[in-house]
Protein backbone atom coordinates (compact mmCIF):
# COMPACT_ATOMS: atom_id res chain seq x y z
CA UNK A 1 0.00 0.00 0.00
CA UNK A 2 2.86 2.38 0.82
CA UNK A 3 4.50 1.47 -2.47
CA UNK A 4 1.32 2.24 -4.40
CA UNK A 5 0.94 5.63 -2.71
CA UNK A 6 4.58 6.45 -3.41
CA UNK A 7 4.19 5.48 -7.07
CA UNK A 8 1.18 7.79 -7.42
CA UNK A 9 2.99 10.67 -5.69
CA UNK A 10 6.16 10.28 -7.76
CA UNK A 11 4.44 9.16 -10.99
CA UNK A 12 7.26 6.67 -11.31
CA UNK A 13 7.40 3.07 -10.06
CA UNK A 14 11.20 2.85 -10.10
CA UNK A 15 11.55 5.98 -7.97
CA UNK A 16 8.86 4.62 -5.64
CA UNK A 17 10.86 1.40 -5.31
CA UNK A 18 13.95 3.45 -4.48
CA UNK A 19 12.01 5.34 -1.80
CA UNK A 20 10.84 2.03 -0.31
CA UNK A 21 14.36 0.52 -0.57
CA UNK A 22 13.28 -2.44 -2.72
CA UNK A 23 14.30 -3.63 -6.17
CA UNK A 24 12.27 -2.32 -9.15
CA UNK A 25 11.37 -5.88 -10.12
CA UNK A 26 10.02 -6.54 -6.62
CA UNK A 27 8.02 -3.31 -6.78
CA UNK A 28 6.50 -4.30 -10.11
CA UNK A 29 5.54 -7.70 -8.70
CA UNK A 30 3.92 -6.16 -5.62
CA UNK A 31 1.81 -3.81 -7.72
CA UNK A 32 0.77 -6.70 -9.95
CA UNK A 33 -0.34 -8.69 -6.88
CA UNK A 34 -2.24 -5.65 -5.61
CA UNK A 35 -4.04 -5.30 -8.94
CA UNK A 36 -4.75 -9.03 -8.96
CA UNK A 37 -6.40 -8.78 -5.54
CA UNK A 38 -8.34 -5.69 -6.65
CA UNK A 39 -9.48 -7.44 -9.86
CA UNK A 40 -8.77 -4.25 -11.85
CA UNK A 41 -5.79 -2.21 -13.06
CA UNK A 42 -4.78 0.46 -10.57
CA UNK A 43 -1.97 2.12 -12.54
CA UNK A 44 -1.67 3.20 -16.15
CA UNK A 45 1.87 2.56 -17.42
CA UNK A 46 3.25 5.03 -19.97
CA UNK A 47 6.75 5.76 -21.32
CA UNK A 48 6.79 8.79 -19.02
CA UNK A 49 5.82 6.98 -15.83
CA UNK A 50 2.64 5.83 -14.11
CA UNK A 51 -0.71 7.43 -13.31
CA UNK A 52 -3.54 6.03 -11.17
CA UNK A 53 -6.54 4.75 -13.11
CA UNK A 54 -10.04 5.77 -12.04
CA UNK A 55 -10.09 2.74 -9.74
CA UNK A 56 -6.57 3.60 -8.64
CA UNK A 57 -7.63 7.10 -7.61
CA UNK A 58 -10.35 5.63 -5.40
CA UNK A 59 -7.92 3.13 -3.90
CA UNK A 60 -5.34 5.90 -3.38
CA UNK A 61 -7.77 7.89 -1.25
CA UNK A 62 -8.50 4.91 1.00
CA UNK A 63 -4.85 3.82 1.09
CA UNK A 64 -3.75 7.23 2.35
CA UNK A 65 -6.44 7.18 5.02
CA UNK A 66 -5.50 3.66 6.15
CA UNK A 67 -1.80 4.48 6.28
CA UNK A 68 -2.54 7.66 8.18
CA UNK A 69 -4.62 5.74 10.73
CA UNK A 70 -1.86 3.15 11.16
CA UNK A 71 0.71 5.90 11.64
CA UNK A 72 -1.52 7.70 14.13
CA UNK A 73 -2.14 4.50 16.10
CA UNK A 74 1.59 3.80 16.22
CA UNK A 75 2.29 7.36 17.33
CA UNK A 76 -0.35 7.25 20.06
CA UNK A 77 0.93 3.93 21.40
CA UNK A 78 4.48 5.27 21.53
CA UNK A 79 3.24 8.34 23.40
CA UNK A 80 1.56 6.13 25.98
CA UNK A 81 4.80 4.23 26.40
CA UNK A 82 6.69 7.50 27.05
CA UNK A 83 4.20 8.61 29.70
CA UNK A 84 1.95 10.90 27.66
CA UNK A 85 -1.76 10.18 27.62
CA UNK A 86 -2.99 11.99 24.56
CA UNK A 87 -2.15 13.64 21.26
CA UNK A 88 -4.06 16.38 19.43
CA UNK A 89 -3.27 17.72 15.96
CA UNK A 90 -4.17 21.37 15.40
CA UNK A 91 -3.98 23.27 12.11
CA UNK A 92 -4.36 27.04 12.09
CA UNK A 93 -4.07 30.04 9.82
CA UNK A 94 -1.46 32.61 10.82
CA UNK A 95 -4.10 35.19 11.69
CA UNK A 96 -5.76 33.03 14.34
CA UNK A 97 -2.44 31.88 15.74
CA UNK A 98 -1.19 35.44 16.18
CA UNK A 99 -4.44 36.77 17.59
CA UNK A 100 -5.09 34.34 20.45
CA UNK A 101 -4.45 30.69 19.67
CA UNK A 102 -0.81 30.63 20.79
CA UNK A 103 -1.84 32.01 24.18
CA UNK A 104 -4.73 29.55 24.53
CA UNK A 105 -2.58 26.54 23.60
CA UNK A 106 0.06 27.62 26.10
CA UNK A 107 -2.54 27.68 28.88
CA UNK A 108 -3.94 24.31 27.82
CA UNK A 109 -0.48 22.72 27.70
CA UNK A 110 0.28 23.99 31.20
CA UNK A 111 -2.98 22.54 32.52
CA UNK A 112 -2.60 19.24 30.64
CA UNK A 113 1.10 18.29 30.50
CA UNK A 114 0.16 14.70 29.61
CA UNK A 115 -1.38 15.76 26.27
CA UNK A 116 0.95 16.47 23.36
CA UNK A 117 -0.04 19.20 20.91
CA UNK A 118 1.04 19.09 17.26
CA UNK A 119 0.51 22.50 15.61
CA UNK A 120 0.66 23.12 11.85
CA UNK A 121 0.58 26.74 10.69
CA UNK A 122 -1.03 26.72 7.23
CA UNK A 123 -3.06 29.02 5.03
CA UNK A 124 -6.85 28.87 5.23
CA UNK A 125 -7.42 26.42 2.38
CA UNK A 126 -4.69 24.05 3.55
CA UNK A 127 -5.99 24.16 7.13
CA UNK A 128 -9.50 23.18 6.06
CA UNK A 129 -8.17 20.40 3.84
CA UNK A 130 -6.13 18.99 6.72
CA UNK A 131 -9.28 18.73 8.85
CA UNK A 132 -11.35 17.24 6.02
CA UNK A 133 -8.68 14.63 5.25
CA UNK A 134 -8.20 13.75 8.94
CA UNK A 135 -4.66 15.09 9.06
CA UNK A 136 -5.77 17.48 11.81
CA UNK A 137 -8.32 17.09 14.59
CA UNK A 138 -9.08 20.80 14.97
CA UNK A 139 -8.67 23.65 12.48
CA UNK A 140 -8.91 27.39 13.01
CA UNK A 141 -9.44 29.82 10.14
CA UNK A 142 -10.86 33.20 9.21
CA UNK A 143 -14.56 33.00 8.38
CA UNK A 144 -15.66 33.35 4.77
CA UNK A 145 -14.06 30.24 3.30
CA UNK A 146 -16.08 27.16 2.36
CA UNK A 147 -16.03 25.03 5.51
CA UNK A 148 -18.46 22.32 4.34
CA UNK A 149 -18.99 19.61 5.52
CA UNK A 150 -17.23 20.50 8.77
CA UNK A 151 -18.80 21.55 12.05
CA UNK A 152 -17.86 25.13 12.94
CA UNK A 153 -17.84 27.23 16.10
CA UNK A 154 -17.19 30.99 16.58
CA UNK A 155 -13.70 31.76 17.86
CA UNK A 156 -13.29 35.51 18.24
CA UNK A 157 -11.75 37.66 15.54
CA UNK A 158 -9.38 40.49 14.64
CA UNK A 159 -9.10 43.67 12.56
CA UNK A 160 -7.10 44.24 9.39
CA UNK A 161 -5.01 47.40 9.14
CA UNK A 162 -2.92 48.98 6.41
CA UNK A 163 0.82 48.97 7.09
CA UNK A 164 2.82 51.70 5.33
CA UNK A 165 6.28 53.23 5.87
CA UNK A 166 6.23 56.44 7.91
CA UNK A 167 7.65 58.22 4.85
CA UNK A 168 4.79 57.09 2.57
CA UNK A 169 2.25 59.77 1.51
CA UNK A 170 -0.58 57.60 2.89
CA UNK A 171 0.99 57.76 6.37
CA UNK A 172 -0.60 61.19 6.83
CA UNK A 173 -3.95 59.42 7.32
CA UNK A 174 -5.36 57.66 10.37
CA UNK A 175 -8.24 56.03 8.48
CA UNK A 176 -8.72 55.09 4.81
CA UNK A 177 -11.27 53.40 2.58
CA UNK A 178 -10.03 50.62 0.31
CA UNK A 179 -10.71 52.76 -2.75
CA UNK A 180 -8.14 55.23 -1.42
CA UNK A 181 -5.25 52.78 -1.75
CA UNK A 182 -6.37 49.98 -4.09
CA UNK A 183 -4.19 51.44 -6.85
CA UNK A 184 -0.97 51.05 -4.85
CA UNK A 185 1.58 48.25 -5.17
CA UNK A 186 0.99 45.60 -2.51
CA UNK A 187 3.06 43.19 -0.49
CA UNK A 188 0.82 40.21 0.21
CA UNK A 189 0.64 36.61 1.34
CA UNK A 190 -0.17 33.79 -1.09
CA UNK A 191 -3.41 33.00 -2.91
CA UNK A 192 -4.64 30.45 -0.36
CA UNK A 193 -4.72 32.96 2.49
CA UNK A 194 -7.79 34.76 3.81
CA UNK A 195 -6.21 38.22 3.48
CA UNK A 196 -5.26 37.69 -0.16
CA UNK A 197 -8.70 36.30 -0.94
CA UNK A 198 -10.59 39.26 0.55
CA UNK A 199 -8.31 41.83 -1.11
CA UNK A 200 -8.72 40.21 -4.52
CA UNK A 201 -12.50 40.09 -4.10
CA UNK A 202 -12.79 43.70 -2.96
CA UNK A 203 -10.54 44.89 -5.79
CA UNK A 204 -12.72 43.00 -8.26
CA UNK A 205 -15.84 44.70 -6.87
CA UNK A 206 -14.17 48.06 -7.43
CA UNK A 207 -13.20 47.06 -10.97
CA UNK A 208 -9.52 47.50 -10.17
CA UNK A 209 -6.61 45.07 -10.47
CA UNK A 210 -4.84 44.00 -7.29
CA UNK A 211 -1.20 44.81 -7.98
CA UNK A 212 0.83 42.42 -5.85
CA UNK A 213 4.46 43.38 -6.30
CA UNK A 214 5.93 41.02 -3.70
CA UNK A 215 4.45 37.81 -2.32
CA UNK A 216 5.70 37.07 1.19
CA UNK A 217 5.57 33.89 3.27
CA UNK A 218 4.60 35.48 6.59
CA UNK A 219 3.15 38.65 8.07
CA UNK A 220 6.52 39.61 9.51
CA UNK A 221 8.11 39.23 6.07
CA UNK A 222 5.31 41.40 4.68
CA UNK A 223 6.08 44.11 7.23
CA UNK A 224 9.79 43.95 6.41
CA UNK A 225 9.15 44.22 2.67
CA UNK A 226 6.77 47.14 3.22
CA UNK A 227 9.38 48.91 5.35
CA UNK A 228 11.77 48.71 2.39
CA UNK A 229 9.31 50.48 0.10
CA UNK A 230 8.38 47.40 -1.94
CA UNK A 231 4.65 47.93 -1.41
CA UNK A 232 2.00 48.53 1.21
CA UNK A 233 0.53 45.66 3.20
CA UNK A 234 -2.86 44.75 4.62
CA UNK A 235 -2.37 42.56 7.66
CA UNK A 236 -3.92 41.78 11.05
CA UNK A 237 -3.34 44.45 13.68
CA UNK A 238 -1.87 41.86 16.13
CA UNK A 239 0.74 40.98 13.49
CA UNK A 240 1.76 44.60 12.86
CA UNK A 241 1.74 45.79 16.47
CA UNK A 242 4.95 44.11 17.70
CA UNK A 243 7.08 45.07 14.65
CA UNK A 244 5.84 48.46 13.46
CA UNK A 245 8.21 50.51 15.64
CA UNK A 246 11.27 48.45 14.68
CA UNK A 247 10.37 48.58 10.97
CA UNK A 248 9.27 52.23 10.88
CA UNK A 249 5.70 51.46 9.86
CA UNK A 250 2.36 53.07 10.62
CA UNK A 251 -0.86 51.11 11.03
CA UNK A 252 -3.81 52.84 9.37
CA UNK A 253 -7.39 51.84 10.14
CA UNK A 254 -9.25 50.43 7.14
CA UNK A 255 -12.78 51.87 7.15
CA UNK A 256 -14.49 48.86 5.59
CA UNK A 257 -16.86 46.24 7.06
CA UNK A 258 -14.66 43.42 5.78
CA UNK A 259 -11.67 44.71 7.77
CA UNK A 260 -13.32 43.36 10.94
CA UNK A 261 -12.98 39.59 10.71
CA UNK A 262 -14.39 36.63 12.58
CA UNK A 263 -12.57 33.37 13.26
CA UNK A 264 -14.11 29.90 13.23
CA UNK A 265 -13.00 26.65 14.80
CA UNK A 266 -13.62 23.59 12.61
CA UNK A 267 -13.86 19.85 13.29
CA UNK A 268 -15.20 16.96 11.24
CA UNK A 269 -17.73 15.79 13.85
CA UNK A 270 -17.40 16.33 17.58
CA UNK A 271 -18.34 12.72 18.52
CA UNK A 272 -15.51 11.44 16.27
CA UNK A 273 -12.83 13.29 18.24
CA UNK A 274 -10.56 11.40 20.62
CA UNK A 275 -11.04 12.37 24.30
CA UNK A 276 -7.89 14.59 24.32
CA UNK A 277 -9.14 16.47 21.24
CA UNK A 278 -12.58 16.87 22.80
CA UNK A 279 -10.92 18.25 25.92
CA UNK A 280 -8.97 20.81 23.87
CA UNK A 281 -12.09 21.73 21.91
CA UNK A 282 -14.02 22.38 25.11
CA UNK A 283 -11.12 24.42 26.51
CA UNK A 284 -10.82 26.61 23.40
CA UNK A 285 -14.55 27.28 23.22
CA UNK A 286 -14.71 28.39 26.85
CA UNK A 287 -11.36 30.21 27.06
Amino acid sequence: MQLFVAACELNNLSRAAERMCIAPSAATRRIQLLEHDAHTPLLDRTPHGVQPTAAGQTFLRFAREILHLVDRADHLLSEYESGLRGYVRVASSSSVLLSRLAFDLSRFAAAHPDIKLDLDERDTEATLEMVRSKQADIGLVVSGADTQPLETFPFGGDRLVLGVPLSHPLAQNDKLRFVDFVGEDFVSLGHGTAVRRILAEQARLLGAPLKVRVQAASFEAMALMASQGLGIGVLPEPALRPVKAAYGLKGIEIDEPWAVRNFVLCVRQVPELDPPAQRLLSFLLTA
